[in-house]
């Protein structure tokens, strides 16, 4: 398992993603997913430095970032002083009562987990929601490659910046960039034991944890990653009314 310092050293070169058009069009794709509305109390689970949670709130959302890496938080904090932020472990229970937030969020987290944890998490993640609140996630899927996030980013900056432009850019983001390449391998190293999620695993534990309207794979992240949507049913009859309407 990688250890709180390895998360540490990831997450002071992280934030060098922010400047990746796959990434920034990731976080939009998330929040427009989230379909946020002003006062909308969302979890962040799994929140790193806080890029999803900061945009988040700036769309009048009341945002709690949750993550198990003090470095990570510690760097949310700089940006943002109101979000409320917690220190947890997601494979460990919640402390938040039942039907507590609005939205659940979640970001390139849950394929970290090892796979006997994933269920339990869902199985949280159902039980804090409100019914009727909606909750979407996003993970890399088994397979990924970083090479071709950057690959993505650059043909689309070089419309918008020209070659040498770019060039430059390069030279000020390629240590950064190694950095993020090697912690990378790492976590796919890590991942030896099939950790990666499979294609239609995330949306599989939606469903099977009680979620409904679970939608269908949305390939976002230049290709890379998976992203789903679910609500978690309102009453027993919005249940009966879904599992019909799926056979």
């Amino acid at each position: 398992m990688l250890d709180a310092e390895f998360w540490q050293q990831y997450f002071k070169t992280y934030d060098i993603l922010n400047i990746v058009i796959p990434y920034q069009e990731l976080m939009e794709e998330l929040i427009k997913e989230s379909v946020v509305n002003k006062g909308d109390l969302v979890l962040d689970a799994g929140a790193g430095t806080g890029n999803l949670a900061v945009r988040l709130k700036q769309r009048g959302a009341n945002v709690v970032a949750l993550d198990n890496s003090e470095e990570g938080l510690r760097q949310l904090r700089v940006k943002d002083q109101e979000i409320g932020i917690i220190f947890h472990d997601l494979a460990k229970p919640l402390s938040f009562s039942d039907d507590y937030f609005d939205k659940i969020v979640s970001n390139n987290v849950i394929y970290t987990l090892a796979p006997g944890d994933r269920d339990k998490v869902f199985k949280e993640f159902y039980r804090i929601l409100k019914p009727g609140g909606k909750i979407v996630i996003s993970n890399v899927r088994e397979g990924w490659n970083p090479v071709n996030i950057y690959k993505d980013h650059f043909k689309k900056d070089i419309k918008k910046i020209g070659f040498w432009c770019l060039i430059l850019k390069v030279f000020k983001m390629i240590v950064p960039t190694v950095k993020m390449f090697y912690y990378n391998s790492k976590i796919k190293k890590n991942e030896g034991a099939g950790h990666l999620m499979k294609d239609n695993e995330q949306k599989e534990l939606l469903i099977r944890n009680g979620f409904v309207e679970v939608s269908e794979n949305k390939l976002v992240y230049a290709g890379q990653a998976i992203l789903n949507s679910a609500i978690k049913p309102r009453d027993y009859e919005s249940i009966k009314r879904d599992q019909l309407k799926n056979k």
